[in-house]
């Protein structure tokens, strides 16, 4: 962990984005919490530096859906 701020905003807007999309309960929960977790590996609120292709790569890699 380095450090926890904006890991819930992280989490929401995986949340939100499973719910526009019509994902499954599943699938949205395991995609918020993967948006945290990517957040915490990370100093500041905003100071994130992957892109969205990279995050539909990994998210890819890790449960086998596309974002």
């Amino acid at each position: 962990m380095v450090d926890p701020t904006g890991c819930g905003d992280a989490f929401r807007s995986g949340l939100l984005y499973g719910i526009v999309r019509g994902f499954d309960w599943e699938t949205t929960g395991r995609l918020a919490s993967f948006m945290g977790a990517l957040k915490i590996t990370q100093r500041g609120a905003q100071n994130h530096s992957l892109r969205r292709e990279e995050i539909a790569a990994r998210v890819h890699a890790e449960f086998g859906f596309y974002i």
